[in-house]
């Protein structure tokens, strides 16, 4: 498995420069890269640029994050967004966008309706990308997609081979999924996984604010590795936290320590880290 580190844990208002320069110094292998963030650095200096800083840190682009499926709305979260993502992902050579979905089903409309209109919504983005891949994350606790196997089975009924899903730790605590729902992903549809721990909580009141580096919270982070790596998981760990005490911290201090802690958990796993 490959560390990597998702640039919205250093804060959203953090340079984009100073997160490659920290992340490739750390040892990470890649980044996911808030799109945002490249938007924003835009405004200072090329995408040539961009991709030459990325490169001479030593990392690869693993992802562009995030997108939001809305498949409930009918307005749609703007397609213009999905090709600005898909642009962004050739140029720095990401194989994926990261679409997320935090959709809770209306009482009156039918299961199968939710996920027909989740499905086609998706084949929209997923044509617009092609070949580069839509990676569905489920959202912990939403009743349209919180967890594989809805995520899954929209990717099936979207009929698009370039749709597979993302695991997120803290998601999946949320919505209690058990291991033998993990071992149950298709390798070939696992295409990352979000690594974060939480603060100990009952899972109704946990928010993205709770969530902490990998080995200070509650997680049973270390049984999660091991499983991954019996599935055959080799991708991407992308470390994803959402903490205003870390957005705080320099740069520097986040990113380090988001690797000393990854590398001690999955020393603990009796994995090397990545």
């Amino acid at each position: 498995m490959k560390s990597c580190f998702n640039t919205i844990t250093a804060g959203r208002q953090k340079p984009l420069e100073e997160i490659i320069q920290w992340s490739g110094q750390a040892g990470f292998g890649a980044l996911e890269i808030d799109q945002n963030h490249i938007a924003e650095s835009l405004t200072r200096f090329s995408m040539g640029e961009l991709k030459t800083r990325i490169s001479d840190a030593g990392l690869e682009t693993a992802s562009i994050m995030a997108f939001n499926l809305a498949p409930l709305d009918e307005a749609g979260p703007g397609i213009a967004k999905i090709r600005e993502g898909t642009e962004f992902a050739r140029e720095l050579g990401a194989p994926m966008l990261l679409v997320y979905c935090a959709t809770n089903i209306p009482k009156e409309m039918p299961i199968d309706e939710a996920l027909n209109r989740a499905a086609e919504r998706t084949s929209e983005f997923a044509k617009v990308a092609n070949p580069i891949a839509i990676g569905l994350e489920p959202i912990g606790r939403t009743t349209l997609m919180g967890g594989p196997a809805a995520a899954l089975e929209i990717a099936a009924r979207s009929k698009q081979a370039n749709v597979g899903i993302v695991m997120d730790t803290f998601h999946f605590h949320l919505s209690q999924i058990p291991d033998s729902e993990v071992r149950a992903i298709p390798r070939e549809k696992l295409l990352m996984v979000h690594v974060n721990d939480a603060e100990n909580l009952p899972v109704e009141k946990l928010r993205d604010g709770h969530r902490l580096h990998v080995g200070l919270g509650v997680l049973p982070l270390v049984e999660t590795f091991r499983t991954l790596n019996e599935i055959g998981y080799d991708g991407f760990l992308s470390i994803e936290i959402f903490r205003e005490e870390y957005w705080n911290q320099p740069v520097n201090q986040v990113v380090l320590e988001a690797k000393r802690s990854l590398d001690a958990v999955l020393g603990k796993a009796g994995l090397l880290p990545g």
